[in-house]
């Protein structure tokens, strides 16, 4: 019955996605009233959808669906009638995906080289498109405001079993769902700072907090503490040290004083004290890290051989699928920076690490520069929620999440572009 769910809503999203794209109009409740309409282009309808839908990845048919979405962004940007904005992050995001081009050229098997290129450009495609759709700030809230609604639903249905057997399969697994709710943490934590319904988008801030420790994922515990750590430093810069050593007092906290968490944490959860791990007195052959450790040992060899160059994009993803026997073989590495290392070296990770600093400082320039709400606002959730993200690419496979994960944060990154367009131009009217 899944499947078949799977099939009916792949469709319907794909038609609906095409028929807003090329709708001459259309109107939607505004997010500021929603008695008011408020009319939107194709191209906004289209950006609102590729935000609303983002979860819904369509697990039996998620490249087509990746490629699908990729060719409607190239359509939204052609469509919109604004040029894309290419600031400084953006162009070192291109120069990345341009050297892991190259990489194409001398991994063994370029198909799958080819596969981890498209993972890397939908960032992209969304930011520009975002960059270039984005004038008005009801666009923005309207898109992340209808994602949050789907964020809270997929909640519901990761909780319960009936609704998992039935329409499980049409949401993101749950590693990307923890994931995800990283980005709604600080976007209503924003608006709680933001708007006047601080009550409300208080609530939804715990609520998104939540899943990451109730399913026991480490990795987005500490995805979302660094996220909430970048938003104060946003904000308040230097005044925001107490809130950050409070916050790695609780990460710290969390893995000895929640049980589920420890026992997670470490082979033998009673033989590991807070003090060992404070004196770096803990054996990591203690840490238990789900069997990744297994699989990295078994990776290094191809960057050992090629550190500057890497052994070609796609080359990990060749050796999951076509040589590892037993545990592993089809699977994924759960690390995309070893991953990005083996594939492409020391110069590809360089070039994905400076792109990511580069928004967190243009996102803190801007913060500083420009005192509108809406943008300050849009900012600090991009900035913020990028970082948290980008942390948990080191022990789980973001970039394979990006239609749920990355492609958000880059999304407000371009929407924040757009705003700052709009008042340029309005200045020189």
């Amino acid at each position: 019955m899944s499947l078949a769910t799977c099939f009916i809503v792949f469709i319907y999203l794909t038609y609906k996605a095409f028929s807003l794209l090329y709708a001459p109009v259309g109107y939607l409740p505004s997010p500021y009233d929603k008695t008011q309409s408020m009319g939107c282009t194709g191209s906004e309808l289209l950006l609102i959808f590729i935000f609303t839908t983002g979860l819904l990845g369509i697990q039996p048919l998620l490249s087509v669906r990746l490629a699908i979405l990729e060719v409607l962004c190239v359509l939204g940007i052609m469509r919109c009638g604004n040029r894309p904005v290419f600031s400084t992050p953006v162009v070192l995001y291109i120069v990345f995906l341009c050297w892991t081009l190259i990489g194409i050229t001398y991994t063994p098997v370029p198909q799958y080289g080819v596969r981890m290129v498209l993972k890397y450009i939908y960032p992209l495609l969304v930011v520009l498109l975002a960059s270039a759709v984005v004038r008005h700030g009801e666009i923005m809230l309207k898109a992340m405001l209808n994602a949050r609604k789907v964020a809270l639903a997929s909640i519901v249905v990761a909780s319960v079993p009936f609704l998992m057997s039935i329409v499980g399969a049409v949401f993101w697994n749950r590693a990307a769902l923890a994931t995800h709710y990283i980005i709604f943490a600080v976007f209503s934590l924003g608006l709680f700072y933001f708007s006047n319904e601080r009550k409300q988008n208080l609530i939804w801030f715990i609520v998104f907090c939540l899943p990451c420790v109730l399913w026991v994922f480490r990795t987005d515990i500490m995805g979302t503490m660094v996220a909430l750590s970048a938003f104060f430093i946003i904000r308040y810069r230097f005044k925001a040290l107490p809130f950050i050593v409070l916050l790695a007092v609780l990460s710290v906290a969390s893995i000895f004083y929640i049980p589920s968490v420890k026992e997670k944490m470490f082979f033998r959860p009673d033989e590991v004290t807070i003090t060992d791990f404070l004196t770096n007195n803990v054996d990591e052959s203690s840490i238990n890290t789900s069997g990744r450790n297994q699989m990295w040992e078994q990776v290094m060899p191809f960057y050992e051989r090629s550190k500057m160059v890497g052994q070609g994009t796609g080359r990990v993803q060749t050796f999951f699928y076509t040589e590892i026997q037993g545990f592993g073989r089809g699977g994924q590495l759960h690390n995309d920076f070893l991953l990005l290392l083996c594939d492409n070296g020391l110069v590809g990770i360089t070039l994905l690490i400076l792109a990511y600093l580069a928004v967190l400082l243009h996102c803190i320039l801007i913060y500083k520069r420009h005192h509108d709400g809406l943008i300050r606002f849009c900012v600090v959730t991009a900035g913020a929620s990028l970082l948290g993200v980008m942390v948990t690419m080191y022990s789980d496979n973001t970039v394979s999440y990006s239609m749920a994960t990355l492609s958000y944060p880059w999304g407000l990154y371009g929407m924040t572009l757009g705003l700052l367009q709009a008042q340029k131009q309005k200045g020189y009217e």
